[in-house]
């Protein structure tokens, strides 16, 4: 709603202030009206009194201006208006906050009594079928507004005490002036109107309706002559804001208290808002009464201005807290990042000392034992010339000749060893997995017997082979199988270890599969099963899975190591099968 002009002129203020205001004492003051009404209705009633204040104190001048319930309380709460006349509910809601004085009480009313003069009536058509207030139960009701002290304020109260909930009724509140709500009720738009007492006689003495046509329900104490619905409370209040000075305002209260003119109106001592004060109390709308919520809200609305740069200032410093949290989280991301990536670079700074040190091992070992073996074989192939020439049926041709072979196969594997730390890859060539098992079984059936383990193997198809060096992969297979009977030497037990070969999903690949029932690898083990020199075993060096993966990726081969199911491991190879050299050439 809009509200009205300044209350004076800035030429007519005093140089001191109170609460916030320039302090008045002459020039043009403004007092705002409560206009139920309207405009000109209100201007016209109240005129004469103006002018008579203007005329009893000569150094100012007095503006009027008509208003609304929210328009007077707004203008008294940004201080735009020096003095407020309106009904005694009002001035209980806005003495309290914004500290009025209180100047006299009207005493022009029917009644001619201050203390007696303001009510409310329930009306409805004369010719409606409503007997009882209960009977308007969800029907619609017009009022002027929730907080219209002549009105539904005061029949509240009463709509309580006989009983009724005031939620089942459908009170639409209109607005000014009050004069709508009786031609809303004749017209239909409504079943009953809370009106202010004597409001409809008034407007029927003017000729604007016939009192005829209506009736009023919960009659109480006639009131001046009038029809009314609740008890008569004090009349309306005469009252100056904080601002104005304290001369100026004993200066009006007392033109007020002298006035006698035939067109002005009566004024009279200050009546005690006491009852009013009460019955607000009862229906919880004092000022005083209002929850810290309630409280709060009107303050941020008082000072909206304030409040809203309060919530900008207070929405950006929640984004820039935000925007810190996400960087704040952003570099925590990435330095966690950086430290995963030390320690594997860590680790692999380990692994590579390791190898190292296993590659300086290797080198010494193929040096040292070269000669060893040489001179075995060169002693085994004497001894057989010998024989054959001087024994030829002698039973120890055989194991010397396997002693030869199995020299060249140590000859062999350092020389793959130097290979290995040298980097060079091997020549590759096609390879049965027949053959690699008959030969990797006779070489482990001495330790195969003796630990009781079966060693059984499947190859689908039959003639199914792989691409890769002889000696590695017997090398690889060895090893394997040594690595799970040294596990079942450990655990003191008997079981089985199986060889699965199979084509892969990828057709130019073979998987082979190792699996037994010694337990399994340990956690600790599986989180780093090719450490090197990080063996379980008290004897063991760690070595046996790094060389091993390291002759596999030599041939273009992969190795993963785990678990399964029946309790043991199960190492699964994957090396190039044997057709992928036929279609390279």
């Amino acid at each position: 709603m809009a509200l009205l002009g300044p209350a004076a002129a800035a030429a007519a203020h005093a140089a001191s202030t109170d609460g916030g205001h320039a302090s008045v004492n002459a020039g043009d003051v403004t007092v705002g009206i409560l206009a139920p009404r309207g405009t000109a209705h209100t201007l016209e009633q109240w005129q004469a009194t103006l002018d008579a204040l203007d005329e009893s104190i000569p150094r100012i001048s007095i503006q009027a201006r008509a208003m609304t319930l929210d328009g007077i309380a707004a203008a008294v709460a940004q201080g735009q208006v020096d003095f407020v006349l309106t009904n005694p509910g009002q001035f209980v809601l806005l003495g309290t906050p914004y500290a009025l004085s209180w100047l006299a009480t009207l005493r022009s009313n029917p009644a001619n009594s201050a203390r007696a003069a303001l009510g409310s009536v329930l009306w409805v058509r004369a010719d409606s079928s409503y007997r009882r207030v209960e009977q308007l139960a969800e029907r619609r009701i017009a009022a002027v507004h929730e907080r219209a002290f002549g009105g539904y304020l005061l029949m509240r109260p009463e709509l309580q005490a006989a009983g009724m909930d005031i939620d089942a009724f459908e009170v639409d509140f209109v607005g000014y002036p009050v004069d709508a709500l009786i031609y809303q009720l004749r017209d239909g738009q409504a079943e009953a109107a809370i009106m202010p007492v004597c409001m409809l006689e008034q407007m029927a003495s003017e000729g604007l309706v016939k009192r005829s046509d209506f009736r009023a329900l919960a009659v109480d104490e006639p009131l001046g002559g009038c029809v009314s619905s609740t008890p008569a409370y004090p009349d309306w209040t005469f009252a100056a804001l904080p601002h104005v000075s304290e001369a100026l305002t004993g200066d009006m209260a007392r033109s007020l208290l002298a006035m006698d003119g035939e067109d002005t109106a009566r004024w009279g001592a200050p009546v005690s808002a006491a009852r009013v004060a009460t019955l607000f109390d009862d229906l919880a709308v004092h000022p005083l009464g209002e929850s810290l919520a309630t409280r709060l809200m009107d303050t941020l609305q008082r000072y909206w201005h304030y409040s809203v740069a309060a919530a900008v200032l207070l929405a950006l410093a929640l984004l820039y807290h935000a925007w810190l949290q996400r960087k704040a989280r952003r570099h925590g991301r990435a330095l966690e990042a950086t430290q995963l990536a030390l320690r594997e670079r860590e680790r692999e700074l380990a692994d590579a000392q390791s190898l190292n040190v296993s590659g300086e091992l290797a080198t010494t070992l193929a040096h040292e034992l070269n000669q060893p073996l040489a001179a075995i074989r060169h002693y085994a192939e004497g001894s057989v010339l010998r024989l054959q020439r001087e024994a030829p049926d002698s039973p120890l041709l055989e194991p010397l000749s396997r002693i030869g072979h199995e020299a060249d196969r140590g000859a062999g594997i350092i020389d793959q060893a130097r290979q290995w730390v040298r980097r060079d890859a091997p020549t590759p060539e096609r390879l049965s997995l027949h053959g690699l098992f008959d030969h990797v079984r006779a070489l482990a059936q001495p330790r195969l017997q003796r630990l009781d383990v079966s060693l059984t193997r499947s190859i689908a198809p039959d003639d199914l082979g792989v691409l890769g060096n002889r000696l590695a992969m017997e090398q690889v297979l060895g090893n394997l199988i040594g690595n799970s009977l040294d596990a079942f030497e450990a655990a003191r037990r008997n079981g089985w270890i199986q060889i699965d070969a199979r084509r892969a999903a990828d057709p130019d690949r073979v998987t082979l599969t190792v699996r037994d029932n010694a337990g399994g690898f340990s956690p600790e083990r599986l989180a780093r099963p090719f450490m090197p020199l990080d063996s379980t075993r008290a004897q063991g060096m760690g070595l046996g899975l790094v060389i091993t993966r390291r002759l596999l990726q030599r041939q273009g081969g992969e190795i993963t190591v785990g678990n399964h199911a029946d309790g043991g491991a199960a190492i699964t190879v994957q090396m190039p099968a044997a057709e992928s050299l036929e279609a390279a050439q």
